[in-house]
């Protein structure tokens, strides 16, 4: 049986949040395909520009495609990098690290060392409490250098240079943002999951979920949005994220409260933190 840490921070969003509210009838795979088309599409057309969130989840869904909880739509990496790159630039850490992957599964060998090597660059910049894991972080930059090899790193480090200069005050003022959100800590707050023998047992990375608290606190649903490096990883933790509970509300006539949860795990050779 194979152990791994967890820790999940999850972002507030207002009561009934309009877009939040998209994304539950988008993700509801009960829902007619067409009704979570036009869901999507409408959210597309009136996401702000520089809403980092907004622009993070719809990468996420189009990096993720059919693998999603109800995807309305098939994978697409070209509208993927489009947005995750610019919740990138606007201070998403975890949109740097899915840029990366995206350029990986691309065979994009250099253009996916450079944004790994500015996502662990910012990473430094939060607060220990809201990085991302190490392992994930670690594991990432390994994969990529297994095909780019030694030699193209001082490059690599030039161009992560100049990125940073070129970016760095709107990337900053991004991350004090997203710093000074309100955060709610579920229970439990970190968990150690256990595989069945023969199962895939995570070793590190990151998994996005809509998740849907009754009044009580307790789950009532919990749709999968994207996971990396592979949606397996995704799949593996739906049962912990079920588990979770949050403050009891009163007076809330049954109505269910949404949050999104990025899940961050990671294995016992590394230390699990919040993530960002």
């Amino acid at each position: 049986m194979v152990g791994i840490a967890l820790s999940v921070p999850i972002r507030a969003e207002p009561a009934q949040d309009r877009s939040t509210m998209a994304w539950a009838v988008i993700l509801d795979p009960h829902q007619p395909l067409d009704l979570r088309r036009q869901t999507l599409a409408g959210l597309e057309e009136h996401a702000p520009d520089d809403d980092q969130h907004d622009l993070y989840l719809l990468g996420s869904l189009y990096r993720m495609g059919p693998k999603a909880s109800g995807a309305p739509v098939p994978q697409d990496l070209t509208k993927a990098t489009l947005y995750l790159g610019n919740a990138a630039l606007r201070g998403s850490l975890l949109a740097m690290a899915k840029m990366a992957e995206i350029k990986l599964a691309e065979h994009k060998d250099r253009e996916a060392m450079i944004w790994a090597q500015v996502f662990a660059h910012y990473v430094t910049q939060v607060p220990g409490e809201e990085r991302p894991p190490e392992g994930y972080i670690a594991e990432l930059v390994q994969r990529i250098l297994d095909r780019l090899g030694q030699a193209g790193m001082p490059q690599v480090m030039s161009d992560v240079a100049g990125f940073v200069a070129q970016h760095d005050a709107a990337i900053l003022a991004g991350l004090r943002a997203q710093s000074r959100a309100k955060t709610l800590q579920p229970q439990p707050g970190e968990h150690f999951v256990t595989m069945p023998p023969g199962r895939f047992a995570p070793q590190s990375g990151i998994a996005d979920y809509l998740v849907a608290f009754r009044p009580d606190g307790s789950v009532e649903h919990a749709w999968l949005l994207d996971a990396v490096p592979a949606p397996s990883l995704g799949r593996a933790l739906h049962h912990y994220v079920h588990g979770m509970t949050l403050p009891a509300r009163s007076g809330e006539n049954g109505h269910l409260r949404y949050e999104w949860v990025p899940a961050m795990y990671d294995d016992h050779r590394y230390r699990a933190t919040p993530g960002a």
